[in-house]
């Protein structure tokens, strides 16, 4: 039995699970925010970071770019401002941004309790959080510091600029959050720029009674990495997340955000429930069986793995939730595109 862990193991080639809320957990002073880390740059060959955030209400943190490094946004719950170049958006549960290198971005979290997750590649820049923040043991986050910023945060972010790929702009003008636009807010742009996704918006696609709707693919990502919503119910018999999967090449994290998700990972069998993070290394087979009456979790995956798999063998959907009944699928045709693409 794979049991959750509270920290990741911090090398490569190992599945694990983290608990909810858990991972190397950093205090970013005066944030009134913590930083989790869920996957690192060791974890995953330095391949991508998964990191969950959360927090209340404070200032942005400032705008900056990164030469390299590529930002994902997802709100989880709350709300988070997130601005990129001339553009920005209040993101509720569901909306992404994508930030691509040299974009200017910054966030603001609002209200009394928001979380986020993000993904970060290349992995490895999670070091900056080490760097500027302190180790918190408290449950969610500090509400209260009055120590002086230019003391315990300022010389630590300009030391910072120098040792990590984060570029200030201070000049940079802030504009007040836009209204989410209709017909480019609702579709994946098919290129490496920045865009915000709106929940329930995009492409989705059907196999079986599963409902894959990709938020960040190839084309997105120049290839580095894919992120995608995947929805179903123990409901429907056949499913195919329960066949075995292998991929040779891509990592994958599962985070679910409704429900209850068995797994097995190698030979061991685990459990995930809401809030909980399970990671599969590359060449790891695995396998799922939805365990409740409707299932909701995001997999990240360092470039093209599960989510396209079923993109690919699944047929368009425009609706927003699982069907009533699931619809035929091939095995086979499975099994082609698996040793055609991902083997």
């Amino acid at each position: 039995m794979l049991e959750p862990t509270r920290l990741a193991p911090g090398q490569a080639n190992q599945p694990y699970i983290l608990e909810s809320l858990c991972g190397e957990v950093i205090y970013i002073p005066l944030s009134k925010s913590a930083t989790r880390l869920l996957v690192t740059g060791k974890e995953s060959d330095n391949a991508f970071a998964i990191v969950g955030t959360g927090g209340a209400q404070g200032d942005p943190i400032g705008f900056h770019y990164h030469r390299e490094a590529h930002d994902v946004f997802l709100c989880l719950k709350g709300n988070v401002n997130v601005w990129a170049d001339d553009q920005c958006r209040t993101l509720s549960a569901g909306d992404l941004a994508s930030v691509p290198p040299d974009t200017v971005h910054q966030y603001q979290i609002l209200g009394d309790y928001t979380e986020f997750v993000g993904l970060i590649v290349p992995g490895g820049w999670e070091e900056f959080f080490r760097f500027i923040g302190e180790p918190y043991a408290g449950p969610l986050f500090p509400l209260v510091d009055e120590r002086n910023i230019f003391e315990v945060l300022i010389p630590k972010l300009k030391a910072a600029t120098e040792k990590f790929d984060m570029i200030p702009v201070r000049d940079h003008p802030a504009v007040q959050p836009q209204p989410w636009r209709d017909g480019a807010d609702d579709k994946l742009p098919g290129a490496l720029k920045p865009y915000f996704l709106r929940a329930g918006t995009g492409p989705r696609f059907l196999v079986g009674g599963v409902v894959v709707s990709p938020l960040i693919g190839a084309a997105e990502s120049d290839g580095r990495f894919s992120i995608a919503c995947i929805e179903g119910s123990s409901w429907h018999e056949g499913s195919p997340l329960s066949e075995t999967f292998r991929f040779a090449n891509v990592h994958h994290a599962i985070q679910v955000v409704d429900g209850q998700l068995g797994l097995t990972i190698g030979d061991q069998e685990a459990t995930l429930n809401v809030g909980e993070t399970a990671y599969i290394p590359k060449t790891t087979s695995f396998s799922m069986r939805v365990r409740s009456r409707y299932i909701k979790f995001y997999v990240f995956i360092s470039g093209n793995g599960l989510a396209d798999l079923l993109c690919q063998l699944g047929k368009s959907y425009d609706q927003t939730i699982p069907p009533e009944r699931p619809v035929a699928w091939e095995k086979g045709e499975m099994d082609q595109l698996t040793q055609r693409h991902y083997s």
